[in-house]
């Protein structure tokens, strides 16, 4: 049976300043989720139409028309739709024939799965630390990770901010690598007049029920290089051969999109604009809220991108009163859900002994500080009134004479 990863009493000690606590209890009640997507526009109407016509499984026709209405959204020639963006990530590295000894350089502060899709291929992941300001991998902390085992960099639009990619694409054709844009978190987001999904040599969405176009689970691969397209198409069908359909001369994968999603997929991708748009008016109003709060550090937007705010962030600074953990706390308690920043991968008790003695000091301030509030495009005014006042109502019970 499979053994699970832990660390040790010692070493959670020496880590319990810089990971979260416990996840604080909500308050029973009405509760203001983190995240609440909406699903007002046609969603129903294409669910309906494939179960009329008994069209349900990946053969179905809105597959087709999701890739090609998401391709179009992305800037990009082509896109092949899959399971979950973590199925996307592999998908890509797979394709890229990754072996044991292959290097590929990802964010330290990121989603696990961007470093576990590394694992999968048997290639060893490589951290990076991050811009303080954005919270994303730059060309200058991407750099010194590289060696000549390093085969491809994989950047992370973080919480929605675009990272600098013109830098990044410069230092990926200068050394010979492949540029894989994780952009789980950004749909709709924009660099410099261009797309995130059209910068790098691929790029990978999830659908996850918290993003910003969801299928409840579900990704895709968005690409202008046609032979790749073709190969993760082939490669997420058990890869089958096209003139014998069970010969096989890839390790394939199941990791087929259904009709029903993708249904779902294209509804949401037909008013893409309005669901940004609607991430981007709840940085408005807790901006307008929260903006020079004493210890509080808000998330910003750097000249020439479109930040998309897929979570709308903040760092609880040691001068704001209340630690991260106990505004937590104290919102749960009035039905607030909230989320902890990630925890750095070199502090992950599954990759802690490849990489201890490894310090990313940017990435475990974040982890330290950082929290996201409600997010969602259904959240009200009303809600964000709500959470501001909370966090202001938890502030001044901390420090009464700075209230």
């Amino acid at each position: 049976m499979l053994e699970e990863t832990r660390l040790d009493t010692e070493e959670l000690e020496r880590l319990g300043a810089l990971i979260p606590g416990p996840e604080p209890v909500l308050a029973p009640g009405k509760i203001v989720p983190v995240c609440e997507t909406r699903l007002d526009g046609n969603e129903l109407r294409y669910l309906t139409e494939c179960i009329t016509s008994n069209w349900i499984s990946s053969a179905g026709p809105f597959v087709g028309r999701f890739e090609e209405a998401f391709a179009s959204a992305a800037g990009c020639t082509r896109a092949v739709s899959c399971s979950s963006g973590t199925a996307a990530l592999h998908l890509v590295l797979a394709a890229l024939g990754l072996k044991a000894g292959d290097e590929i350089v990802v964010p330290a502060f990121t989603m696990i799965a961007t470093a576990n899709a590394v694992a999968y291929t048997g290639a060893t992941p490589v951290f990076a630390d991050s811009d303080p300001v954005t919270w994303n991998v730059t060309a200058a902390t991407l750099e010194p990770k590289i060696t000549p085992r390093s085969r491809a960099i994989i950047v992370v639009h973080t919480y929605g901010h675009p990272a600098d990619m013109d830098p990044i694409r410069e230092l990926a054709d200068r050394r010979g690598l492949f540029l894989l844009e994780d952009a789980a978190e950004a749909h709709g987001a924009v660099y410099r007049g261009k797309p995130v999904g059209s910068l790098g040599d691929a790029a990978t969405f999830s659908f996850y029920g918290n993003k910003i176009v969801t299928t409840g689970e579900g990704g895709m691969i968005t690409t202008n290089d046609e032979r790749l397209a073709r190969l993760v198409r082939r490669l997420r069908d058990h890869a089958f051969s096209p003139d014998r359909h069970f010969w096989h001369t890839y390790l394939g994968y199941n990791y087929r999109m259904t009709n029903l999603q993708a249904a779902v997929g294209l509804a949401q991708v037909e008013r893409l604009g309005d669901l940004v748009e609607a991430r981007r008016e709840n940085r408005r109003r807790y901006e307008a809220r929260l903006k020079g709060v004493p210890g509080l550090t808000l998330p910003g937007e750097s000249p020439g991108v479109t930040n998309v705010f897929w979570m709308y962030g903040i760092l609880v600074e040691d001068g704001f009163g209340p630690t991260r953990d106990q505004l937590r706390i104290a919102l749960a308690s009035r039905g607030i859900e909230t989320r902890t920043f990630f925890i750095p991968m070199h502090l992950q008790p599954l990759y802690r002994k490849a990489h201890a003695g490894e310090r990313y000091p940017v990435a475990e301030e974040l982890c330290r500080k950082g929290m996201y509030l409600p997010s969602g495009p259904a959240l009200s005014e009303r809600d964000i009134d709500l959470v501001a006042g909370e966090i202001l109502r938890a502030r001044a019970a901390a420090v009464p004479t700075l209230a």
